[in-house]
C-alpha cells in the first residue's frame, strides 16, 4: 500500500487538518506495517500556476516540446508521478472561503492535465480519467456547518468540488471527513473534532 498525503492548510501547529491527518496516518501505518508514506505539503510551499508558456507546453505533444517547456512542465510532472505512485491519497483541505485554499487550487490544475490524468476523445466527446484504482479520504474544517439541509449548505464549494474532480480523474472512491464549526466557542468546536477523530481511527482500520 502506497499512501499521498497532501496538506493544503497555510497554518502549521494550529491546523485542524492536519493534526488530524498525522493522527490517522500514525493509526493507518499500525494496521499497514510494510505500507509507504510520502507527504506533499502545498500549503507551506505551493506549486506554481500555470502561465500561458506552461498551457502551450501542456498541449503540445512532448515529442515536440522544447527544453524550455520540458523545464516548465518539470514539477508538474513530478507532482503527477506522485499521484500515479499512490494507491490512496489522504487530503487535508480546510475549506477557504467556501472552496478550496488556492494553493490547493494550483496543485490540482497541475496535475489535472490531459492525456497525464484524464483522456478526452474529440471524436465521441468523452472524457475517461487515467488516475484509476485509487480511493481518497479527504478531512475538510470549515467555520461553520455546511452539511446537506442545513441554512448554509448551498454555500458549500468545497466538498462538491473535490469530489467532482477527484471522479473527473478516475478516483470515485471519496470518503470526506468534514469537521465543522470551528468558529464555534471551544466546546462545540472540540466536540467536532472528536467526531472527526473518532470517525477516523475507525476507518484507520478498514480503509
Amino acid at each position: 500500500m502506497k499512501l499521498l498525503e497532501v496538506q493544503s492548510s497555510v497554518r502549521l501547529e494550529r491546523s485542524v487538518s492536519r493534526s488530524l491527518s498525522h493522527e490517522f496516518v500514525q493509526a493507518w501505518q499500525m494496521n499497514h506495517s510494510h505500507a509507504q508514506h510520502k507527504m506533499r505539503d502545498v500549503g507551506t510551499n505551493p506549486p506554481a500556476h500555470p502561465t500561458e508558456l506552461w498551457t502551450q507546453a501542456n498541449y503540445t505533444p512532448p515529442e515536440a516540446r522544447t527544453l524550455e517547456m520540458v523545464g516548465v512542465l518539470s514539477h508538474s510532472e513530478q507532482l503527477i508521478a506522485e499521484l500515479l505512485w499512490a494507491d490512496c491519497l489522504l487530503l487535508g483541505v480546510p475549506m477557504y472561503n467556501l472552496s478550496v485554499p488556492s494553493n490547493f487550487k494550483a496543485y490540482l490544475d497541475n496535475v489535472v492535465r490531459v492525456d497525464r490524468t484524464f483522456a478526452f476523445d474529440c471524436e465521441t466527446f468523452t472524457l475517461q480519467g487515467l488516475a484509476t484504482g485509487k480511493k481518497a479520504l479527504v478531512i475538510t474544517p470549515s467555520a461553520g456547518d455546511y452539511a446537506p439541509g442545513t441554512p448554509m449548505a448551498k454555500f458549500d464549494f468545497c466538498e462538491p468540488y473535490l469530489r467532482a474532480i477527484l471522479e473527473f480523474i478516475g478516483i470515485a472512491d471519496v470518503t470526506v471527513i468534514t469537521v465543522p464549526n470551528q468558529f464555534m466557542p471551544d466546546e462545540i468546536r472540540h466536540q467536532q473534532i472528536e467526531t472527526a477523530r473518532t470517525k477516523l481511527m475507525a476507518l484507520a482500520a478498514t480503509w
